[in-house]
């Protein structure tokens, strides 16, 4: 598969036609096989927990059944202990936050932080709705107050259409916003309430932010659902270089670096180390999956690299 930056129509906003035209690369991303391989529930290779389980019946209790599952409710009206009975889910509802806040209009090569954000966004979409589940999406912003609203799971193509609307036609591509925007402990609070159980969350972001109650946060989320979190990032921002005095501009304010200054450099990139150290250690606990994203590499690569191919 040729790298998709090469076809990019723009590295400074994404374009509808190419955000749908990503639909079939996407197809051959494997979201249930990649590393470490592990047979789970449901018959697939994963790393990922197994599918959640669903009501399925009512019967007598038997001897052996698990005292958690008994249906108080049936027992107390027929007088006899009866057990509720579950069954595998055939699919798993996904929730994909998108993180569009003023510092991923951000970029030194390549593309903008949020060009490359929205084209993994839209890469793990496709590949949910191409293996038949179900796909819901929400966008933080610069409002400190709410996200986009919220594209419940549902299946088939309108979903996946109405996040990319809502990623084409976002105020941000226009008109940058003043402020810092909505914190990524906020955006996740409101993800944990609209995901269902067993969900998989996937979290878009430059991780900014993301401190010891994210952390608890995540890790909370965890004993739920999946995570997989890609991190976007521009090189720049890993390790600053010595370039001399830098003028930067949010379009409201104007701020100065002085490059040379080995301090400066030091504590720019200490804060995106701090971000990438505390992913890295949830990436070791089962159920969360880190992918990173530079603004220079291709989306597609950067997800097959790590989620593997279907064959």
């Amino acid at each position: 598969m040729k790298p998709l930056t090469m076809q990019r129509p723009n590295p400074l906003q994404p374009e509808l036609e190419y955000l749908i035209r990503l639909q079939r690369p996407a197809a051959t991303l494997q979201l249930r096989e990649g590393y470490p391989r592990a047979l789970m529930a449901g018959g697939h290779l994963s790393r990922f927990q197994g599918r959640g389980i669903e009501f399925d019946e009512v019967r007598p209790y038997q001897p052996g059944d698990d005292i958690r599952s008994m249906d108080w409710r049936v027992t107390a009206r027929t007088g006899k202990p009866h057990t509720k009975l579950f069954r595998e889910e055939r699919e798993r509802p996904a929730l994909l936050l998108l993180d569009m806040r003023p510092a991923m209009f951000f970029a030194t090569r390549g593309a903008l932080k949020a060009v490359i954000a929205a084209e993994c966004a839209t890469l793990l979409a496709w590949s949910i709705m191409h293996h038949g589940d179900r796909v819901g999406s929400m966008l933080f912003d610069a409002s400190a107050a709410k996200t986009s609203a919220l594209i419940r799971p549902g299946r088939g193509k309108r979903s996946v259409m109405r996040l990319l609307g809502n990623i084409v036609n976002h105020p941000q591509w226009q008109q940058r916003t003043n402020g810092q925007g909505a914190s990524l402990f906020s955006a996740l609070q409101k993800a944990s309430h609209a995901a269902l159980t067993g969900s998989m969350l996937m979290i878009v972001s430059d991780g900014r932010g993301i401190d010891e109650a994210c952390v608890i946060l995540l890790r909370q989320l965890l004993k739920h659902h999946n995570i997989v979190f890609v991190l976007v990032y521009d090189q720049f921002e890993a390790e600053m270089t010595d370039v001399g005095l830098l003028q930067a501009s949010d379009g409201y304010t104007v701020k100065q670096a002085d490059t040379a200054s080995r301090a400066v450099r030091n504590k720019h990139s200490e804060r995106f180390a701090e971000r990438r150290d505390a992913l890295q250690r949830l990436d070791m606990l089962p159920g969360f999956f880190l992918i990173e994203c530079a603004t220079t590499d291709d989306p597609y690569t950067a997800l097959q690299t790590r989620l593997g191919i279907s064959r």
